[in-house]
């Protein structure tokens, strides 16, 4: 009887995390991105790695802030996310990407762990090449 308690409870520990793990988003592969068709990207595209981002500890939600860790995660160019073209407001496509105040934008973030001595790309030409 000792010996079954044990064995149920590492039984239950593995189910447990096999079904966390099957539950949690797969992040895509790489991407390239861009603004949506609609607006005119003055800009060559931004290489993104979510692998990289994930082994940086890079939890989805800093970025994807309004998701509510369910559903199906939407890009930032979504109607009612960073849809709108221009560079001023909340809700523009560029500063989703652009805002040096916001840790949770590319360029602030990196703004932040660059001064911590890590190596990120911090520059217009760095993250867009030609």
């Amino acid at each position: 009887m000792h010996r079954f308690i044990p064995a149920t409870l590492t039984l239950l520990a593995v189910l447990l995390t096999a079904t966390l793990a099957c539950a949690a988003p797969k992040a895509p592969a790489d991407m390239m991105l861009a603004p949506p068709a609609a607006m005119k990207a003055s800009k060559t595209p931004v290489a993104f790695s979510h692998d990289l981002h994930g082994k940086a500890e890079v939890q989805c939600t800093t970025c994807h802030h309004t998701w509510d860790g369910k559903s199906e995660i939407q890009s930032c160019a979504s109607a009612g996310c960073h849809d709108q073209p221009g560079k001023k407001g909340p809700e523009a496509y560029y500063t989703a990407f652009h805002s040096k105040k916001k840790d949770n934008s590319c360029l602030g973030c990196h703004k932040i762990v660059k001064k911590q001595g890590k190596v990120v790309p911090v520059s217009c030409k760095e993250c867009h090449p030609k």
